[in-house]
């Protein structure tokens, strides 16, 4: 007979770990529904041909030798002192905009769950947000070459204003193009925060308000502590963005920026020398980089999701 703690367990009978819920739940294949199955094949084979398959074949060609054989020697190359200049600037423009872009996305997406008027401006900006966040590749390019180029629009306008001011700057540079991905990295940022700060509860600035504590001290004492880890985990996610964007610096700088996208694509194109070998060998790096960030980040999001959602 089960006592009354074990039925007051969630799933708990007593009856063993097969009947229980969570993680001691046994798994049964009478339990998937075929129908949901055979609706999910359609994603899978996307999945499949798109992502799993080129994954493999790219890691296979990069700890391949021209002969077939098995080397390491191209991905030792890949981050010898040829190519990692290449890493440490890709890296640092990554670092670069995911830390501003972060702190002004969160300050974005705070704003977005705690103002209560106009309502139309929060539907607008989220709206947006979610737009610009996906935003990038040649049209985002042209719009900030027609705004903050030579001959653009914000340029011309500053130049009349204050003369020379404009005469170092080019959207081509690494300043530059720091600007542009700023632009799809701080509503990246804001809706990525808006789950977790909705999910912070009213009733804990209640309570420290009772408490005689200041907004000031709400903040560094009972919010940023229960956020630290989403916050953390979305700015992993905003350096993997930049880490691997590709179209947007390609055309808004071409061969005049060292990053390891661009670098993939001269090897791929020939436009330096082809080499697919290499290539696939920066490409295998960039994924490793890209999933020890993403690998960190649902670690710190599990450990977040355990505040807000108690």
């Amino acid at each position: 007979m089960a006592t009354a703690l074990e039925k007051q367990l969630p799933g708990g009978t007593g009856d063993g770990p097969e009947k229980s819920a969570g993680r001691f739940t046994r798994f049964n294949l009478k339990n998937i529904d075929t129908g949901s199955l055979l609706g999910a094949l359609p994603f899978f084979a996307f999945v499949a041909a798109f992502l799993i398959i080129p994954i493999i074949t790219n890691t296979i060609v990069a700890f391949q030798a021209p002969d077939g054989s098995f080397t390491v020697e191209t991905m030792v190359t890949a981050i010898g002192p040829d190519y990692r200049s290449a890493f440490v600037d890709t890296a640092l423009l990554s670092v670069i905009t995911a830390v501003v872009g972060g702190a002004f996305g969160l300050i974005l997406s705070w704003a977005l769950v705690t103002a209560d008027r106009p309502g139309w401006l929060k539907g607008l900006v989220s709206s947006f947000s979610a737009l610009a966040s996906q935003s990038g590749g040649v049209q985002l390019a042209f719009a900030f070459v027609a705004a903050l180029g030579t001959q653009g629009l914000i340029t011309g306008m500053i130049e009349f204003f204050f003369p020379g001011s404009m005469s170092e700057f080019s959207i081509t540079s690494f300043t530059g193009v720091t600007i542009v991905y700023l632009y799809f990295q701080v509503p990246l940022m804001a809706i990525l925060m808006l789950p977790a700060i909705g999910g912070v509860k009213k009733s804990w600035f209640e309570a420290a308000s009772s408490l005689g504590a200041s907004r000031w001290q709400y903040l560094r004492d009972v919010a940023l502590p229960v956020l630290w880890p989403s916050i953390l985990g979305s700015l992993l996610l905003l350096f993997a963005n930049a880490f691997a964007a590709y179209a947007t610096a390609y055309a808004l700088a071409g061969g005049s920026l060292n990053l390891v996208p661009i670098l993939i694509g001269f090897f791929i194109s020939g436009n330096v020398l082809l080499n697919p070998g290499m290539a696939a060998a920066l490409v295998t790096w960039m994924m490793i980089i890209i999933l020890v960030a993403m690998g960190i980040r649902f670690l710190l999001t599990r450990k977040s999701d355990q505040w807000l959602n108690n």
